[in-house]
């Protein structure tokens, strides 16, 4: 497999559009690091490829790096490089950009999520919701298919895929989770096995056993602190409210765990890692952990 990371930014990216801290200003005359919307994409060594998450930026992320048609294979003029789409949970940072596969085409690509991520973004059959009917997107161009909690799903290329629930989206008075639930994805080919979970609110147990031995583990870096909105914007909401482990604690837990490579990624933009005049990105190296960038390649 073949991992390469799409975006590595979180809900507003870096710079975010309404911000002028420290890290956005530097980001907006060059002087330090943009990055969009969190997504990767899985290619195989038989020539496939699957998109995890579709983020608003997801037309610009995939001319960066090159999945586009290739004249001598489209079909008039028309091909789409992404086989396959996984989403792991409704918030729109990870969604929107489905919105891009509602062109003149009908590629008929599978995406799979959580079964009540699905009926939020695509309804149900007589019930369309938005992305159902956004340009016949569910009649003619994606097919939703719901992918219960564990089921292995194998894909192209012997490509085995699960999803497995994990902490971040709100609970609701009924029990519902909104706007779905949320899924990390293990995906496992010719014995190597990646685990992404960019949005995570606790590093379980669960979740440490599963992750140990896995060649590769991509996980949530959105903040340093617990109270960082606190430090750098005066907002109340702390890490943990907003469904997010902060740094500061996983970069601590992590060393406790066999893994090949981690690396962190969906970094908000008030993130200190991102701050060449802190020693956080430093702590996290030291750590044996890589930071994600926009563009990054790893093959396992």
């Amino acid at each position: 497999m073949i991992i390469t990371v799409l975006g590595s930014g979180s809900n507003g990216g870096v710079p975010q559009w309404d911000c002028c801290c420290a890290n956005c200003t530097r980001a907006r005359v060059g002087l330090g690091p943009r990055r969009t919307r969190s997504s990767v994409a899985v290619s195989l060594e038989s020539g496939q490829h699957v998109l995890i998450d579709a983020t608003p930026d997801l037309k610009q992320q995939l001319e960066a790096v090159g999945l586009i048609p290739r004249p001598d294979e489209a079909v008039h003029h028309r091909q789409s490089r992404i086989d396959v789409v996984l989403l792991t949970h409704g918030h729109g940072d990870h969604t929107l950009g489905i919105g891009e596969f509602s062109t003149g085409k009908s590629f008929k690509i599978p995406v799979y999520g959580p079964p009540d991520l699905i009926r939020f973004l695509f309804g149900s059959p007589g019930e369309s919701t938005f992305f159902g009917d956004l340009g016949r997107l569910a009649r003619n161009y994606v097919m939703p298919n719901e992918l219960r909690e564990v089921e292995s799903l194998v894909l192209m290329g012997g490509l085995k895929v699960m999803g497995f629930e994990v902490d971040h989206t709100d609970w609701l008075e009924d029990g519902t989770l909104f706007p779905s639930s949320t899924y990390g994805y293990e995906l496992e080919a010719d014995g190597n096995r990646f685990v992404y979970a960019p949005d995570l609110g606790l590093l379980t147990d669960d979740l440490l056993e599963r992750v140990a031995g896995a060649d590769l583990f991509m996980l949530d870096a959105t903040f340093w602190w617990d109270d960082e909105l606190k430090r750098v914007s005066g907002l109340k909401k702390t890490s943990y409210d907003l469904g997010h482990v902060p740094v500061e604690e996983s970069v601590e837990i992590l060393q406790s765990v066999e893994i090949g490579r981690v690396v962190y990624t969906h970094l908000n933009h008030t993130n200190p890692l991102l701050a060449p005049d802190q020693p956080m990105a430093s702590i996290v190296e030291d750590a044996g952990i890589e930071i994600a960038h926009d563009g990054m390649v790893i093959k396992i």
